[in-house]
Parts: structure tokens; sequence; C-alpha cells
């Protein structure tokens, strides 16, 4: 049968008829409730991302959500990106079986580049790409602490990548970690991780040592499979009563499959797919002295490096991209030597042989960064500050990208934050950033946020923010041009756009947080309101007299879109067994038409370029303390994504059951069985071609 479409009234019902029921089970079994070991997951979270300062949720100037130790487990989750459907507002999409999009407020293509990703505050945002690239992070999702996402704009605190949102994954601590932890998956797709932990304790500290290694063989229709092994290591350490070093370390090489899987249904054969090889390695460090009870320095330096080598495939590996008809395939497969002899075969030949540097998608080179951030954090009675200055240097080299040469960049960035209790019962957050792009635009974003405590249990918020996005590496500098063997110009498809301003966003919102009395658990409810301003978006224009249907591709500040809706979150613990999570997000986008064909009309006029509606339900069950049960349903709206198709909505289901054996006084061993999209047909989340079936996954842990 197909997904039938999604009730809003339904779920909204749902939520109701389970708020109800908790409530009527608090006044029935008052005398049974009592905390355990998983209380903590439903207590209103203290986070640090939001503005660098240690905060309750209720005392932060935006919205958040954090998820914990006991959500990634129940999740049920594979891969980290698949962890993101489980935030109000946000979309997680397969591009590829290996390659993932993870965008907030939809309007995006398969490059999502307003969205700041850090790990433990190291950014894996890469210039290159101008998004992260998720197969290269060198983590394994078991390694998790929690995770932190601000849903709003957060460039106050974190800079120009964190334009829409930000994304902070926290590692577990070394000293949180059983001494020995062995894992491995065989499942569908012909999945194979393992990943083993070893963790030690010495006189200074504790460390952590990760090594994993995953393969997988794609789909049936396209084998886009991939191939990655990765290693990491953490410590802490405490040199002096005043110190606390931190130090992570990892390498992750391997490879995936790539492609555009888009095209007509007689066309399939055109479709164009390469392996694209990576290597990725990273150093941070992060120093904190306490230089009083009441102020604190912090120094973080790190250094990241990915390498994409995209396939370098031959002429017979691009033609059939070149057919506009069926016939024209038949012909090439009956005879291709015939075609090889044409002149123009022998034209194209000569123009790949002059162009070495020429990808079909244009994934090919690397990138490097280095950053250095000191802040110094004060507190004194009603007021918290926190204060710095950071540098940063991206530095990128591609022959597809970069085809005029290496290029760099050097941001200076300076940063305040101010957290001052106006009344016991009224909060006042301001933070500001300033940043400086060498040889370009400066970027100036703001923030204010005011939290007031209606009751013990209940908190409004009130937030504004104007921020600015300098444009990455790629964005300013990605230029192509295909040249003859005589040195002249045959196509420009890319042009520089060094001219190029900061986007600008204004946003305001109202939230509402909710702590309950009689039952674990809080409601976080979000009204936003965002307007872009000189979004960046590509441009065509001619670029040779002679011929005039050739355009080449430039990136110009003519985009303009708005966004209004509302995200609410619900987390609740039924009982001593039964805890759940529910998020629901309403999203109206309205894109001005703007222009992108320097030639004559083109506007710029697609609807759903947002999803409207993004649920997900998950639901913990623990009927006994050695079995655990969960499930978790996720549905989204009708979207338009800028590169991909238009994809119609979609209902997934995914089922986790485990079960855990107590071999001796310290070894544990799980057994878990996953089934993902357990109880639809196959569906499609960004080309019409990749196809998400149901998939099965058994996994064992043991723990020492």
């Amino acid at each position: 049968m197909p997904n039938r479409p999604f009730s809003i009234r339904s779920f909204i019902l749902l939520i109701l008829l389970t708020a109800c029921s908790c409530v009527s089970i608090s006044y029935a079994q008052t005398d049974l409730i009592f905390p355990t070991e998983n209380d903590f997951f439903t207590d209103i979270p203290v986070v640090t991302s939001a503005t660098r300062l240690s905060q309750n949720l209720t005392e932060a100037p935006a919205s958040i959500t954090v998820i914990d130790k006991a959500t990634i487990t129940a999740s049920g989750a594979i891969t980290v990106p698949d962890l993101f459907r489980l935030v109000p507002g946000f979309q997680t999409f397969h591009v590829n079986t290996n390659k993932f999009g993870v965008t907030y407020h939809g309007f995006t293509n398969d490059f999502p580049n307003r969205l700041e990703v850090m790990i433990d505050g190291r950014s894996v945002y890469m210039p290159l790409i101008s998004a992260p690239d998720w197969s290269s992070l060198g983590l394994h999702i078991s390694d998790i602490e929690r995770i932190e996402v601000i849903r709003g704009s957060n460039t106050a605190t974190h800079g120009s990548n964190a334009f829409m949102g930000a994304i902070n994954i926290i590692t577990r601590h070394p000293a949180a970690e059983p001494r020995l932890h062995l894992s491995s998956t065989l499942g569908s797709l012909d999945t194979q991780m393992a990943h083993v932990r070893f963790t030690e304790a010495n006189a200074s500290g504790h460390y952590r040592v990760s090594l994993s290694h995953e393969s997988n063989s794609g789909s049936k229709r396209f084998q886009d499979g991939g191939q990655r092994s990765y290693m990491s290591f953490a410590g802490s350490f405490s040199p002096t009563l005043q110190d606390q070093v931190d130090v992570w370390l990892g390498y992750d090489t391997g490879h995936i499959t790539i492609g555009s899987l888009k095209a007509p249904s007689y066309r399939l054969y055109s479709i164009y797919t390469a392996r694209r090889d990576y290597d990725a390695d990273y150093q941070h460090l992060r120093w904190r002295r306490d230089l009083s009870d009441k102020t604190q320095i912090n120094l973080t330096a790190y250094r990241s490096h990915v390498r994409l080598e995209e396939e370098n495939k031959s002429l017979d590996d691009l033609l059939p991209s070149f057919f506009k008809e069926p016939s024209d395939y038949t012909e090439w497969r009956s005879n291709p030597d015939a075609i090889r002899q044409s002149a123009s075969y022998r034209k194209m030949q000569s123009l790949l042989d002059t162009n070495p540097g020429f990808r079909g998608l244009g994934e090919d080179g690397s990138t490097t960064q280095h950053d250095l951030q000191l802040a110094i954090n004060h507190q004194e009675g009603k007021l918290q500050n926190t204060a710095g200055m950071g540098l940063r240097y991206d530095q990128g080299k591609s022959g597809i990208l970069f085809q005029d040469g290496n290029v760099s960049s050097t941001r200076i960035r300076i940063f305040d934050h101010l957290q001052y209790s106006i009344k016991p019962n009224l909060i006042l957050n301001m933070g500001a950033l300033f940043e400086k792009q060498e040889g370009g635009s400066a970027a100036h974003s703001y923030r204010i946020g005011g939290n007031y405590r209606l009751t013990d249990n209940s908190t409004l918020r009130l937030g504004y923010s104007e921020s600015e996005r300098l444009p990455s590496l790629v964005e300013r500098h990605h230029n192509f041009t295909l040249y003859n063997p005589d040195g002249s110009a045959y196509d420009t498809s890319v042009i520089a756009s060094s001219n190029l301003k900061p986007e600008q966003i204004n946003s305001s919102e109202i939230g509402f947080i909710h702590k309950f009395s009689h039952l674990p658990g809080y409601i976080d409810l979000r009204l936003f309101h965002e307007k872009v301003t000189q979004g960046i978006a590509s441009y065509n224009l001619a670029v040779q007299e002679e011929h005039p249907s050739q355009r080449a591709r430039q990136n110009r500040n003519i985009g303009e879109w708005r966004n209004q809706g509302i995200e609410t979150q619900l987390k609740l613990q039924l009982n001593d067994d039964i805890w759940f999570l529910a998020n629901y997000a309403y999203i109206d986008t309205d894109a001005v038409q703007w222009t992108n064909d320097g030639i004559g009309g083109g506007f710029f006029n697609r609807s759903m370029l947002s999803p409207k509606h993004t649920a997900s339900l998950l639901i913990n069950w623990s009927p006994a303390p050695d079995w655990q049960l969960s499930a978790s349903h996720y549905f989204m709206g009708n979207v338009h994504w800028l590169e991909g198709d238009d994809k119609n909505a979609y209902n997934r289901t995914d089922v986790r059951l485990s079960k855990q054996w107590r071999i001796g006084a310290k070894q544990e061993l799980e057994t878990v069985v996953i089934v993902q999209n357990a109880f639809n047909k196959t569906y499609q989340e960004f080309y019409d071609y990749h196809d998400f079936e149901r998939r099965t996954y058994l996994q064992l842990r043991l723990t020492y």
C-alpha cells in the first residue's frame, strides 16, 4: 500500500491523549514513582553551546534540543545524521547510500551550507564544500554522550557557519566509560561494522582509544557502497589543581560512491556515479585554568585536514550522460568502436586530455583549517560574562573547484556574551560577534533575549537576533573553464564570485518551557520568524558572444526568503519502565521571486522549499531490567530540494529490541535487533532513484 498522508490532527490528538494519561497515571500511582537512573534524560538539562556559558535550558536565550545518551540508544540510529530526525524543524536525507544531508528549515541542496556542526567545539564544517562531510567525522555513534542542537541563528556565539543553527556533538568523558567496549553490526546492504573502545586511567587523568571499521555494498540499483576505517584518541588530564587539559586526535579514511541519482525514467542508464576516496585527520587541544573561583581562562586550538579524491572517469564512462534518447545508448552499446572513431568522440577525448583536473561531480580537492581561540569567563554575583577572540585560517586546493590556483582565507572574530539576573525570575542575555575576513567583507551579529519565570515550573522566553554570514571559500572562489588543446576557452562553466556580500538574517522568537510537577519531563514551545536577505544563489550568464546558449554559473546575493512557524518538543517519563519523546514543526516558507538567469526570465519561484509539517515520536519501554523495546516514527511533508527532486510526504517507523546478559561481575553482553522502515514500502528522501527500503540489523555488544 502507498504511504498514507500524515494526519496532523491525529498526531496532536495522540500527544494530548498521552499527556492526559500521564496526568492520570501520576495521580493514581504517585506512591510508585521515584527517581531512577533513567530519570536524568527528562530533567531540564544544562547546556553550554548556546552562549559558551553553562546555563540551564530555562536560562538560555535560544531554543535547544538535547539528544542524550538514552535517546541515542533507544533511537536505534546506525549513523549520526539519523539522530537529527528527532529534532523539530530539522530534516535528514540520504543523497546516496553513504552521503547524507542535514538541514534546518529546508531550503537546501545536497550540500546544506548554513548550519554549523561541531564535535566537542571543533568545527567540522568544510569550506571546500560549504557543508560537513558526515562520512569522515572519525566518530562512532556510541562515543557520543549528548548532542546540543541550537534551533535558530547562533552566529553571535559561533560565527558565520551557524547562520541558521548549530550542532555540538559532545563525546563521552573517558572517566565515564567502561574499561573495554566491543561491538559489531551486521545487516542489510551487506553492512558490516566493528568497533573497539579501550579506556584507561593514570595518575593525572583518563584517556580513551577507539577503533572502527565499516562497510556496505550500497543500493541494489546503483551499488553505491562505501568503506571506512577510523580511530580516535581522547584524553582528559589535570596536571595541577587549577588546570584541566583535554586532547582529541583522530584519523578517518575510506571511500563512498557519490552521484546525482536524478533522471527521467527512460534515461536511467545516464545516471552518473563515481567513487570518492577520502582521508581526514584532526588534532584538538583545550586548556582551562581557574584564575580564581570566579574567573576562568580557556584556550582552544585545533587543526583539521580533509582530502577528497573523486574517481577520474574515462570518456566511455562519461558518454552516456550526454545521450538524449534511448536509441543513442542502444547504438553505443551495440557498436562502441564506430562511435570511438567519430570526430565528436575524438574532440571530447582531447578536451579531457587537455583538462586533467576535470571531475564529473566536482567533489575533489583538499582543505585544511587552523583555529585558535582565547576566552575569559567571569562570574560576579548576578552577572556572568564570556569574552574573547579567535583566529581561523582556511585553505583549499582543487583542480575542479579552484582552477586558478590554491585559495585561502584568514578570519578574525571578537565575541562577548553577558547574562544578567535582573530579578530572581528575570534573566537578560546579550551577545555580539564581529568577524573580519582578509580581503573580504566584515560581518556583525547581535542577539538579545529575556527569560521570565512565570512560576517555579514555567518560563517565557523572548529573543531577537540580527546576523550575517560571510561567504565560504568555495562560494567566493569556485571557478572552472574547459580549454581547447590550443589554449583557447572551450566552455566556461563557473566564474569566481569575489565580490560577494554577507548573507543577512533577522530572527525573532517566543518560547515557553514548562516542567511537569507530577512526572519527570517537560514541554518546549517555540514560535519563530526568520527573514533572510542577500542570500547567496547561483546566477547564470552568457560568457561568449559567439555561443550565447553557453552559460556560466556565478554566485550572487540575489536570494530572499522568509520562514515562520511553530516548533514543539515533549519529553515525559510515564513510570520506571516507559518514557517517550515527541516533536512537531510547522514551517511556512515564502521565497521572493528573483532572477537567476542573466539572459532573461528564469525566475526562482519554486513551492515546497521547506516541508510544512515534520514530526517524530520515540517511545521506549523496559518490560524487565534486561529487556528494552523502542519504536520511533518519522514524518516529513512534501518538499522540493533545490538540486534534488519533488519529494512526496513519507512515514517511516523504526523498531529496536535489545536483551542484556550479565556474564560476570563486570561483564555485560547485549544483543540488539533493529528494523528501519519496518511497516512501509520503499520511499525516497532526496533523489527519485535513491530508494530507502526496509532494513534490518543485528548488533552484539560486550562491555567489561
